[in-house]
């Protein structure tokens, strides 16, 4: 399921450089594959999810991709495909509500795309899992996998707080964040006990 989530990923990036090349086609992938709050007004309500499947910097998708490569393999080995199936999609809901909802608080019309939100969920399920698995923090520093996915939450937390203009939806973030929390605490802990208590 994760090499097919990174490819759904990487093919909705490549309809970007190829039929979005076209202003018919850019127009079309524009109002299908970016989440706002103006899509939301005019019923465009499944960009809620298309839009966490959406990249069009390079290096976005990379990062994004990474993540969900690094921390997706694992999780789905422990809860199975359909759960990681259903992990993304919900945190990629949950993530781009709070991106909507955000922005009409701060008054924002600005589009989002971007696997982000989903991943955080799933970085988060990861670190509540496997908390003291060694993570990479920017490809050199060796940090616990807790820490490091709570420093990045801290980032997002003092985005929401004090925006200044990045062009990251940290909202997002956040919203995936805490769906893939709750769904440990709720769904996952309950059943992995026995794991631990092994």
């Amino acid at each position: 399921m994760t090499r097919a989530l990174v490819a759904a990923n990487v093919a909705v990036f490549l309809l970007w450089h190829t039929l979005g090349r076209s202003q018919q086609g850019g127009d079309w992938l524009a109002a299908n594959f970016l989440v706002s709050a103006g899509a939301i007004y005019q019923g465009r309500v499944w960009t809620l999810i298309l839009a966490e499947f959406s990249h069009y910097e390079s290096w976005h998708l990379l990062l994004n991709m990474i993540a969900l490569w690094t921390f997706g393999r694992a999780v789905e080995r422990t809860i199975g495909p359909g759960r990681l199936l259903r992990l993304y999609l919900v945190g990629a809901l949950v993530a781009s509500v709070s991106y909507v909802v955000y922005a009409v608080v701060v008054g924002s019309g600005e589009p989002a795309l971007g696997a982000s939100g989903a991943v955080s969920a799933i970085a988060v399920v990861f670190a509540c899992i496997y908390p003291r698995a060694w993570l990479l923090l920017n490809f050199f520093i060796p940090v616990p996998a807790a820490l490091a996915v709570a420093l990045f939450l801290l980032l997002d937390l003092v985005g929401v707080l004090n925006p200044r203009g990045d062009m990251i939806a940290h909202a997002a973030h956040l919203g995936g964040a805490l769906y893939g929390f709750l769904y440990w605490l709720i769904v996952l802990r309950p059943r992995l006990r026995p794991v631990y208590e092994a």
